[in-house]
Protein backbone atom coordinates (compact mmCIF):
# COMPACT_ATOMS: atom_id res chain seq x y z
CA UNK A 1 0.00 0.00 0.00
CA UNK A 2 1.34 3.58 -1.14
CA UNK A 3 1.26 6.57 1.33
CA UNK A 4 0.96 8.75 -2.07
CA UNK A 5 -1.90 9.22 -3.14
CA UNK A 6 -1.83 6.87 -6.33
CA UNK A 7 0.13 3.83 -6.93
CA UNK A 8 3.04 4.17 -8.17
CA UNK A 9 5.48 1.60 -9.69
CA UNK A 10 7.98 0.46 -6.72
CA UNK A 11 5.05 0.42 -4.86
CA UNK A 12 6.36 2.99 -2.64
CA UNK A 13 6.34 6.59 -2.59
CA UNK A 14 9.38 8.15 -5.21
CA UNK A 15 11.41 10.48 -3.99
CA UNK A 16 13.05 13.44 -6.43
CA UNK A 17 15.90 13.05 -8.00
CA UNK A 18 18.92 14.73 -6.05
CA UNK A 19 20.43 17.03 -9.27
CA UNK A 20 16.96 18.90 -9.31
CA UNK A 21 16.29 21.75 -7.06
CA UNK A 22 12.98 21.36 -5.28
CA UNK A 23 10.13 23.79 -6.11
CA UNK A 24 10.32 26.86 -4.46
CA UNK A 25 7.52 27.55 -1.44
CA UNK A 26 6.59 30.86 -2.46
CA UNK A 27 7.37 31.29 -6.52
CA UNK A 28 9.20 34.63 -7.32
CA UNK A 29 6.25 37.49 -9.04
CA UNK A 30 6.77 37.54 -12.72
CA UNK A 31 5.52 41.05 -12.82
CA UNK A 32 5.27 44.25 -10.98
CA UNK A 33 2.00 44.10 -9.87
CA UNK A 34 2.48 40.76 -8.46
CA UNK A 35 1.38 40.73 -4.53
CA UNK A 36 4.88 39.29 -2.77
CA UNK A 37 3.70 36.64 -0.13
CA UNK A 38 3.05 38.95 3.07
CA UNK A 39 -0.88 39.82 4.16
CA UNK A 40 -1.69 43.86 4.03
CA UNK A 41 -3.69 43.83 7.14
CA UNK A 42 -6.28 46.74 6.99
CA UNK A 43 -6.97 46.85 10.50
CA UNK A 44 -3.58 47.13 12.21
CA UNK A 45 -2.59 48.49 15.11
CA UNK A 46 -1.89 52.19 13.31
CA UNK A 47 -5.00 51.73 11.43
CA UNK A 48 -7.17 51.40 14.55
CA UNK A 49 -5.97 53.93 16.58
CA UNK A 50 -6.24 56.47 13.77
CA UNK A 51 -10.09 55.51 12.97
CA UNK A 52 -10.46 55.38 16.80
CA UNK A 53 -9.27 58.98 17.03
CA UNK A 54 -11.48 60.04 13.64
CA UNK A 55 -14.32 58.57 15.30
CA UNK A 56 -14.20 60.15 18.61
CA UNK A 57 -13.14 63.67 17.21
CA UNK A 58 -16.20 63.42 14.65
CA UNK A 59 -18.59 62.28 17.93
CA UNK A 60 -17.50 64.84 19.84
CA UNK A 61 -19.29 67.57 17.46
CA UNK A 62 -16.88 69.51 17.22
CA UNK A 63 -15.22 68.65 13.84
CA UNK A 64 -17.92 70.73 11.09
CA UNK A 65 -19.46 68.43 9.18
CA UNK A 66 -17.83 69.28 5.51
CA UNK A 67 -14.89 68.00 6.81
CA UNK A 68 -16.63 64.70 7.85
CA UNK A 69 -18.67 65.00 4.52
CA UNK A 70 -14.74 65.20 2.69
CA UNK A 71 -13.54 62.39 4.49
CA UNK A 72 -16.15 60.35 3.70
CA UNK A 73 -16.16 60.95 0.34
CA UNK A 74 -12.32 60.46 -0.58
CA UNK A 75 -12.85 57.05 -0.84
CA UNK A 76 -15.29 56.59 -3.97
CA UNK A 77 -12.89 59.17 -5.07
CA UNK A 78 -10.24 57.17 -4.95
CA UNK A 79 -12.20 53.82 -6.40
CA UNK A 80 -12.78 56.05 -9.61
CA UNK A 81 -9.36 57.40 -10.31
CA UNK A 82 -7.86 53.74 -9.90
CA UNK A 83 -10.61 52.12 -12.37
CA UNK A 84 -10.64 55.02 -14.81
CA UNK A 85 -7.71 57.43 -14.70
CA UNK A 86 -5.22 55.48 -12.96
CA UNK A 87 -6.06 51.97 -13.43
CA UNK A 88 -2.92 49.46 -11.80
CA UNK A 89 -2.56 47.63 -15.07
CA UNK A 90 0.48 44.76 -15.39
CA UNK A 91 3.29 45.80 -15.82
CA UNK A 92 3.40 49.19 -14.23
CA UNK A 93 5.62 50.09 -11.19
CA UNK A 94 4.57 48.85 -8.28
CA UNK A 95 3.40 50.86 -6.07
CA UNK A 96 4.47 49.73 -2.81
CA UNK A 97 7.93 50.65 -3.73
CA UNK A 98 9.50 53.42 -2.18
CA UNK A 99 8.77 57.05 -4.46
CA UNK A 100 12.61 58.23 -3.39
CA UNK A 101 14.84 55.17 -3.77
CA UNK A 102 18.34 55.07 -2.10
CA UNK A 103 19.75 56.00 1.70
CA UNK A 104 19.93 59.65 1.16
CA UNK A 105 16.03 59.34 -0.21
CA UNK A 106 14.55 57.17 2.65
CA UNK A 107 16.22 59.73 5.69
CA UNK A 108 15.10 63.07 4.05
CA UNK A 109 11.55 61.62 3.57
CA UNK A 110 11.92 59.82 6.94
CA UNK A 111 12.61 63.06 8.93
CA UNK A 112 9.82 64.48 7.01
CA UNK A 113 7.37 62.23 8.14
CA UNK A 114 8.90 62.51 11.50
CA UNK A 115 8.51 66.37 11.75
CA UNK A 116 4.88 66.00 10.33
CA UNK A 117 4.05 63.44 13.02
CA UNK A 118 5.27 65.73 16.13
CA UNK A 119 3.96 69.02 14.71
CA UNK A 120 0.60 67.86 13.34
CA UNK A 121 -0.45 65.11 15.53
CA UNK A 122 1.57 64.41 18.44
CA UNK A 123 1.31 68.27 19.75
CA UNK A 124 -2.21 69.36 18.92
CA UNK A 125 -3.23 65.80 20.27
CA UNK A 126 -1.66 67.25 23.63
CA UNK A 127 -3.16 70.64 23.20
CA UNK A 128 -6.80 68.69 23.08
CA UNK A 129 -6.17 66.73 25.87
CA UNK A 130 -4.67 69.80 27.93
CA UNK A 131 -7.87 72.03 26.55
CA UNK A 132 -10.24 68.95 28.01
CA UNK A 133 -8.85 69.17 31.35
CA UNK A 134 -9.00 72.87 31.62
CA UNK A 135 -12.38 72.99 30.14
CA UNK A 136 -11.08 74.87 27.22
CA UNK A 137 -13.90 74.32 24.91
CA UNK A 138 -12.87 76.92 22.26
CA UNK A 139 -9.54 75.92 21.70
CA UNK A 140 -10.46 72.46 21.67
CA UNK A 141 -13.27 73.36 18.88
CA UNK A 142 -10.80 75.26 17.08
CA UNK A 143 -8.31 72.25 16.76
CA UNK A 144 -10.31 69.49 16.01
CA UNK A 145 -10.96 69.55 12.43
CA UNK A 146 -6.99 69.60 11.66
CA UNK A 147 -6.28 66.41 13.65
CA UNK A 148 -9.90 65.04 12.29
CA UNK A 149 -8.89 65.01 8.92
CA UNK A 150 -5.06 64.24 9.56
CA UNK A 151 -6.20 60.87 11.15
CA UNK A 152 -8.58 60.37 8.29
CA UNK A 153 -5.42 60.75 5.94
CA UNK A 154 -3.99 58.15 7.80
CA UNK A 155 -6.80 55.66 7.77
CA UNK A 156 -7.32 56.23 3.76
CA UNK A 157 -3.41 55.86 3.28
CA UNK A 158 -3.35 52.41 5.31
CA UNK A 159 -6.62 51.18 3.07
CA UNK A 160 -4.65 52.43 -0.27
CA UNK A 161 -1.61 50.69 0.73
CA UNK A 162 -3.72 47.43 1.60
CA UNK A 163 -4.69 47.12 -1.90
CA UNK A 164 -1.28 47.54 -4.06
CA UNK A 165 -3.16 45.97 -7.09
CA UNK A 166 -5.91 47.96 -7.00
CA UNK A 167 -4.61 51.72 -6.03
CA UNK A 168 -1.69 52.83 -8.58
CA UNK A 169 0.86 55.39 -7.02
CA UNK A 170 -0.66 58.20 -8.65
CA UNK A 171 -3.98 57.31 -6.66
CA UNK A 172 -1.78 56.98 -3.48
CA UNK A 173 0.16 60.17 -4.28
CA UNK A 174 -3.53 61.72 -4.79
CA UNK A 175 -4.31 61.32 -0.91
CA UNK A 176 -2.05 63.22 0.37
CA UNK A 177 -1.94 65.81 -2.05
CA UNK A 178 -5.56 66.49 -1.38
CA UNK A 179 -5.32 66.20 2.08
CA UNK A 180 -3.27 68.57 2.31
CA UNK A 181 -4.81 70.81 0.61
CA UNK A 182 -8.02 70.53 2.92
CA UNK A 183 -5.50 71.16 5.93
CA UNK A 184 -4.35 74.25 4.92
CA UNK A 185 -8.22 75.36 5.18
CA UNK A 186 -8.50 74.11 8.50
CA UNK A 187 -5.40 75.62 9.91
CA UNK A 188 -5.96 78.42 8.46
CA UNK A 189 -9.65 78.61 10.59
CA UNK A 190 -7.71 77.57 13.69
CA UNK A 191 -5.04 80.48 13.21
CA UNK A 192 -8.04 82.74 12.66
CA UNK A 193 -10.09 81.48 16.21
CA UNK A 194 -7.22 81.31 18.17
CA UNK A 195 -5.79 84.94 16.83
CA UNK A 196 -9.18 86.11 18.25
CA UNK A 197 -10.15 87.48 22.11
CA UNK A 198 -10.16 83.80 23.52
CA UNK A 199 -11.29 85.35 26.60
CA UNK A 200 -14.40 86.43 25.60
CA UNK A 201 -15.07 83.46 23.45
CA UNK A 202 -14.61 80.92 26.37
CA UNK A 203 -16.97 80.00 29.60
CA UNK A 204 -13.99 80.13 31.59
CA UNK A 205 -10.98 81.91 32.16
CA UNK A 206 -8.26 80.85 29.07
CA UNK A 207 -4.72 80.73 30.67
CA UNK A 208 -2.46 82.55 28.87
CA UNK A 209 -0.09 79.34 28.29
CA UNK A 210 -2.29 78.02 25.87
CA UNK A 211 -3.06 81.15 23.68
CA UNK A 212 0.36 81.04 23.37
CA UNK A 213 0.11 77.47 22.81
CA UNK A 214 -2.90 77.17 20.58
CA UNK A 215 -1.34 80.25 18.51
CA UNK A 216 2.25 78.47 17.65
CA UNK A 217 0.72 75.30 17.07
CA UNK A 218 -1.76 76.68 14.43
CA UNK A 219 0.48 78.86 12.75
CA UNK A 220 3.62 76.14 12.77
CA UNK A 221 1.02 73.68 11.41
CA UNK A 222 -0.23 76.08 8.28
CA UNK A 223 3.33 76.75 7.62
CA UNK A 224 5.04 73.34 7.76
CA UNK A 225 1.41 71.52 5.37
CA UNK A 226 1.47 74.80 3.28
CA UNK A 227 5.17 73.97 2.94
CA UNK A 228 4.45 70.00 2.56
CA UNK A 229 1.86 71.02 -0.35
CA UNK A 230 3.40 73.61 -2.26
CA UNK A 231 7.48 72.50 -2.04
CA UNK A 232 7.32 69.23 -1.80
CA UNK A 233 3.90 66.92 -2.84
CA UNK A 234 3.41 69.29 -5.96
CA UNK A 235 6.99 70.11 -7.38
CA UNK A 236 8.66 66.87 -6.47
CA UNK A 237 6.37 63.86 -4.99
CA UNK A 238 3.31 63.85 -7.23
CA UNK A 239 5.09 64.87 -10.44
CA UNK A 240 7.95 61.58 -9.89
CA UNK A 241 4.93 59.47 -9.11
CA UNK A 242 3.37 60.13 -12.80
CA UNK A 243 6.56 60.02 -13.89
CA UNK A 244 7.56 56.40 -12.31
CA UNK A 245 3.29 55.25 -13.55
CA UNK A 246 3.97 56.13 -17.17
CA UNK A 247 7.57 55.55 -17.74
CA UNK A 248 8.24 53.19 -15.32
CA UNK A 249 11.80 54.45 -14.58
CA UNK A 250 11.87 54.05 -10.88
CA UNK A 251 15.81 54.22 -10.15
CA UNK A 252 16.77 56.59 -12.91
CA UNK A 253 16.77 60.25 -12.47
CA UNK A 254 16.40 62.58 -15.32
CA UNK A 255 19.67 64.47 -14.61
CA UNK A 256 21.25 60.50 -15.49
CA UNK A 257 19.17 60.28 -18.47
CA UNK A 258 20.18 62.84 -20.11
CA UNK A 259 23.92 62.88 -19.14
CA UNK A 260 24.73 58.84 -20.29
CA UNK A 261 22.01 59.90 -23.45
CA UNK A 262 24.53 62.69 -24.61
CA UNK A 263 27.54 60.87 -23.40
CA UNK A 264 26.34 58.03 -26.01
CA UNK A 265 25.15 60.71 -28.31
CA UNK A 266 29.59 62.05 -27.94
CA UNK A 267 30.39 58.45 -28.58
CA UNK A 268 28.24 57.94 -31.65
CA UNK A 269 29.81 61.39 -33.06
CA UNK A 270 33.57 60.84 -32.41
CA UNK A 271 33.00 56.83 -33.78
CA UNK A 272 31.31 58.88 -37.57
CA UNK A 273 34.49 61.24 -37.82
CA UNK A 274 36.78 58.20 -37.48
CA UNK A 275 34.82 56.51 -40.10
CA UNK A 276 34.75 59.36 -42.16
CA UNK A 277 38.42 59.63 -41.79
Amino acid sequence: MSGGVGPTAGGGITLPSSGAPPPPLHPTPTSPTARPHHHYYLFSIKQLNTLGAAAVLAFSTTVPLSEIAFAVLVLPYLVVLAKIAFPQRPGKPDPASPVFPGLGGRLRLAVHTAAGFLVGAALPALYILDGLRAGDTTGVAAAAPHAFLLSAQVFTEGIAAAWPGTFSLPVRAAVAVMYSARRMFSASEWLRQELEKRGELSAVPVAPRRVVAGRALAAANLAFWGFDLFAFLLPFYLPKALRRYYLGSDHEDDGDHHSRASEQQQKQQHDEGKKDS
